[in-house]
C-alpha cells in the first residue's frame, strides 16, 4: 500500500502540467476575471444599446404620427383648392364664396382651427378662426403661415410644422386652381393649433413614452441618457425654411435598471467566486512553482557574469525538464553567437571586412581615409560571363586590396563596392590604386579589362570611420554623375550632395505643377530627306531653382524612385504631341526608356494601358533603350520588348558603340533600329579602326534588317561620312538642335 501510495505521488509530481491545468479549469479563473471585467460594461452596452433603438423607435412612430395630421390636413386643403368656386372667389368673382363654405362645420369637420384665401398677386382675401362657436379674424396669424410658406409655393403644396409666439401649429397649403387642375388663383391655407392635448391625440401617447414640443430644433435626432429617463429629441420639418420646432420624446429606464441590478448581483457572485480561485492558485504557485523559479533567477543572475554557469536541473517536474532544455539551449547558442560573429565580419565571398566586422574592427583605431570602389555595370558583366566568373573577379578585387599592405582594411560594404580604409599616417594615391587594379581579370579564359569607380575622402587628422565612409560614399556618386574616374571629396561635393537632396525634395509632384516640358529633336532620313522621327527630350524648369540638366535630375530621379512616374508622364505626353504631329507630316515620336523602367515587372503593359487609353497607334511610338539596361536582366527586357514590338511599338537600342557594345546583340535582341552613340560617330570621321568598325556594324545592322541612326551629326563631313556608308538616318545639332512641339511643327509644314 506504501509503495502505491508514493508511485502516485511520484507520477503527480512529475506532470505539473497536469495540476495546473486542473486547478484552473476547476477554479474557472480566467473566465471569472474576464466576466469581472467585461461583463458590466457589456450588459450596460446592451442595455443603452436596446432603450436607444426604443426611443428612437418611439420617436420615429410619432413624427410618422405628425405626418400623418400633416397630410390629411393638407388632403383638407387639397379638397378646397380644387374647386373652381375657389378659384372664382381668389379672382375675386365669387363674393358668395365664404357664405357657403367659411361656416364653423368647415373648421369642425377639418379638425382645422385657421383659415386663409390669398389671391394670385399675394392679397390676403380671407383669414378666419373658430373661437368656440363663432368665427372670427385671424388676419395676424394667418399672414404669419403664408409668410412661412416657400415662394414660390410647388404645385403640390407644402406641409409643416410652425412656431408663432409660445403656440405650435400644423399648416398645410396648396395653389388654388379649377376642378380640372388648370389656372394658378392663389394659396389656400388651412391650419391647427398643436396645444398638448392634440399632440397626445396625434401621437397617441401612454405610459410607454411621453412627447412635447421644444422650441430648440436639432439638426438631426439626438439621443441623450438620464438617470429615469432616455430622451430623443428630433427636428420637425417646417412648410418652408429650416426646421422651427423639434419633438422631445421620453421613455422610463425601466429595462436598464433592472439590468444593472442583475448585473451587480453577477458582479459579485464571481467576484467572490474568483477571490477564492486566486487564492488556492497563488498558494500553489508559491510551493511548488515560485520557488523555484527564484532559484532559476539566482542562476540567470550567475551567468549573466559567468556564461559557462547552468540552472539547476534537479527539479522532478515539468520545470525541470525546462532546465534542462535551457542549459542545452545555452550551450548551443554560446556556440552559434561565435559563428555567426565570425560570419558577421567578414563577408562569404571575398573574406574581406562586412561593414559591422569593418566599424567593429576600427572602432578604438585612428581613421585618416577611405577609398569607396564600385564595379559599374556588375550585372551586365554577370549576363555576359555568368555569375560565377564575376564572383572570381569580386575576389580577386579584393585580393589586389589586400596586397597593399596592414595599414590598409578591406571591407565589402554592397554587392558591388569595396572599400580601403587606411589606418597609418601616410595618405595612399587612389588614382594609382585603381589603376593598378583595373589590370586585366580572367574570365572565360579572356583577358577583362574592367573601368572602376572611386570616391576618396581624407582628413589631416583622425576621424571616425563611419564620417569617412559618409564622405567617400559622396565622392563617389559624385564621380558616377560626372563619368568620372575618382572623386576627391571637398566641401562643394557636400554642398552638391545637398543640392542633390533639395532636387529630390522639388521634383516630387513636379509633373502636377506643369514644370516639366519635351522637346524634340528631328531624325532625317539620309536617302530621302525628309523627318521621319523626333525624339522627345525632357526638360525641368523650377519656378526658383530655375533651368534643371537632364544629367542632374534624371539620376536624382532614378534614386529617388520617381523615374517610373516621370517616363510614364513623357510617354502620355510624348504620344499627345505625335497625334497632333500626324495631322501634318506621319512622323514617329521616340521616347527614352529609363533602366529601372524596362526592368519593372509591369513595364509592357503600362505602356500598353497608355496606348489604349490615349486611343493613339502604337505604329507611332518608338522606345529607345540602352544596352546597359538590356543587359541587367536580358530575360525579362526581352519578354517586354517583343510584347511591345507584336502591337507595332518599335524598339531602338541607343548609345550603340559605348561601353562594352557587343555586335552579337544586333541579332540576339528583338530590335528594329540601332543608334549609333555620338562618340563612336566622332572616331569613326577619323579613319583607322574606328572608322572601319562604324561601317561595319552599319553594313552588319542592314544585313539583320534593322535600321541605323547617327546620333550628333555636327557638321556636313559627317554627314558625307554617313551617305557613303549608306547609313539610314542620322540627328544632331547639324540636321536640328531640340526644339518646342509649336516650332517642330512649323518646321515641318515649312518642309512640306
Amino acid at each position: 500500500m506504501t509503495h502505491r501510495t508514493g508511485w502516485f505521488r511520484d507520477r503527480v509530481a512529475l506532470s505539473l502540467r497536469v495540476q495546473l491545468l486542473g486547478l484552473l479549469a476547476a477554479l474557472l479563473v480566467p473566465l471569472s476575471v474576464i466576466l469581472l471585467i467585461l461583463l458590466p460594461a457589456f450588459m450596460n452596452d446592451k442595455f443603452t444599446a436596446i432603450e436607444r433603438t426604443q426611443v428612437q423607435q418611439f420617436s420615429d412612430i410619432a413624427r410618422a404620427n405628425l405626418r400623418t395630421e400633416e397630410t390629411r390636413v393638407g388632403l383638407f386643403v387639397l379638397n378646397f383648392s380644387l374647386w373652381t368656386e375657389t378659384y372664382e372667389y381668389a379672382a375675386g368673382r365669387n363674393p358668395r364664396y365664404l357664405g357657403a363654405n367659411l361656416v364653423p362645420g368647415t373648421f369642425i369637420g377639418g379638425k382645422v382651427d385657421y383659415w386663409g384665401v390669398a389671391a394670385a398677386d399675394g392679397r390676403l382675401l380671407s383669414a378666419a378662426a373658430l373661437d368656440g362657436d363663432r368665427i372670427v379674424d385671424a388676419t395676424a396669424p394667418v399672414q404669419d403661415f403664408m409668410a412661412a410658406l416657400p415662394d414660390p409655393l410647388p404645385q403640390d403644396g407644402a406641409a409643416g410644422v410652425l412656431r408663432r409666439g409660445a403656440a405650435s401649429y400644423i399648416v398645410a397649403a396648396r395653389p388654388i386652381t379649377r376642378d380640372d387642375g388648370q389656372g394658378r388663383g392663389g394659396v389656400m391655407l388651412l391650419a391647427r393649433t398643436l396645444t398638448p392635448a392634440v399632440l397626445n391625440e396625434i401621437t397617441y401617447q401612454g405610459r410607454i413614452f411621453s412627447a412635447v414640443l421644444t422650441q430648440h430644433p436639432v439638426p438631426d435626432t439626438q439621443v441623450v441618457f438620464l438617470d429615469d429617463r432616455v430622451r430623443a429629441t428630433s427636428p420637425l420639418a417646417a412648410p418652408g425654411g429650416p426646421p422651427q420646432l423639434g419633438l422631445e420624446l421620453s421613455i422610463p429606464r425601466a429595462v436598464h435598471a433592472a439590468g444593472l441590478i442583475g448585473a451587480r448581483q453577477l458582479r459579485l457572485t464571481m467576484l467572490i467566486a474568483t477571490l477564492i480561485g486566486i487564492a488556492s492558485f497563488l498558494l500553489f504557485l508559491n510551493r511548488r512553482v515560485l520557488r523555484v523559479l527564484e532559484g532559476y533567477k539566482r542562476d540567470t543572475q550567475l551567468i549573466a557574469h559567468d556564461p559557462s554557469h547552468r540552472l539547476d536541473a534537479r527539479n522532478r517536474t515539468e520545470l525541470g525538464v525546462l532546465a534542462r532544455t535551457i542549459n542545452d539551449l545555452l550551450d548551443h547558442l554560446n556556440l552559434r553567437e561565435q559563428q555567426l560573429r565570425d560570419r558577421s565580419q567578414r563577408d562569404e565571398l571575398t573574406g574581406a571586412f562586412t561593414r559591422t566586422g569593418l566599424l567593429e574592427r576600427l572602432a578604438h583605431t585612428p581613421v585618416r581615409s577611405a577609398l569607396v570602389i564600385e564595379v559599374p555595370r556588375l550585372q551586365e558583366l554577370s549576363g555576359l560571363y555568368g555569375t560565377t566568373r564575376v564572383d572570381t573577379l569580386l575576389r580577386e578585387l579584393a585580393g589586389r586590396l589586400n596586397e597593399l599592405g596592414r595599414e590598409h582594411v578591406v571591407a565589402r560594404l554592397t554587392s558591388n563596392g569595396l572599400v580601403l580604409v587606411t589606418t597609418g599616417q601616410d595618405s595612399p594615391d587612389p588614382d594609382a590604386i585603381l589603376r593598378d587594379l583595373e589590370r586585366p581579370f580572367h574570365l572565360n579564359e579572356n583577358e577583362v579589362s574592367v573601368k572602376l569607380t572611386g570616391g576618396y575622402a581624407e582628413s589631416p587628422y583622425a576621424l571616425p570611420v563611419t564620417t569617412l565612409l559618409r564622405q567617400a560614399n559622396i565622392a563617389l556618386q559624385h564621380a558616377m554623375d560626372e563619368r568620372q574616374h575618382c572623386g576627391l571629396f571637398n566641401e562643394d561635393m557636400l554642398r552638391q550632395s545637398q543640392y542633390g537632396h533639395l532636387l529630390e525634395s522639388a521634383l516630387q509632384g513636379a509633373d502636377q505643377r506643369g514644370e516639366l516640358t519635351l522637346l524634340y529633336q528631328p531624325i532625317r532620313d539620309l536617302s530621302s530627306g525628309r523627318w521621319v522621327a523626333m525624339e522627345s527630350l525632357m526638360r525641368w524648369h523650377h519656378p526658383t531653382l530655375g533651368d534643371v540638366p537632364p544629367g542632374t535630375f534624371i539620376p536624382i530621379a532614378e534614386r529617388a524612385g520617381l523615374i517610373t512616374r516621370l517616363g510614364d508622364w513623357a510617354l502620355r505626353r510624348a504620344l499627345l504631341d505625335a497625334q497632333a504631329a500626324q495631322q501634318i507630316a506621319p512622323v514617329r515620336v521616340n521616347v527614352n526608356v529609363s533602366p529601372l523602367q524596362l526592368l519593372s515587372q509591369d513595364f509592357a503593359q503600362s505602356v500598353l494601358n497608355i496606348l489604349r487609353e490615349l486611343q493613339v497607334d502604337p505604329a507611332v511610338l518608338t522606345l529607345e533603350v540602352t544596352e546597359s539596361s538590356v543587359m541587367q536582366n536580358v530575360t525579362l527586357a526581352c519578354r517586354h520588348l517583343e510584347q511591345l514590338r507584336a502591337v507595332g511599338v518599335q524598339v531602338a537600342l541607343d548609345d550603340f558603340g559605348s561601353g562594352h557594345s557587343s555586335l552579337a546583340l544586333l541579332a540576339d535582341l528583338p530590335l528594329d533600329t540601332v543608334k549609333l552613340d555620338r562618340a563612336f560617330l566622332r572616331d569613326g570621321t577619323r579613319g583607322g579602326t574606328r572608322g572601319a568598325l562604324l561601317g561595319s556594324t552599319i553594313r552588319l545592322a542592314r544585313d539583320l534588317g534593322l535600321r541605323t541612326v547617327a546620333e550628333g551629326v555636327e557638321d556636313e563631313a559627317m554627314l558625307d561620312l554617313l551617305w557613303s556608308l549608306d547609313c539610314g538616318a542620322a540627328q544632331g545639332y547639324h540636321i536640328a538642335r531640340p526644339e518646342p512641339l509649336p516650332e517642330i511643327l512649323e518646321r515641318l509644314r515649312l518642309r512640306r
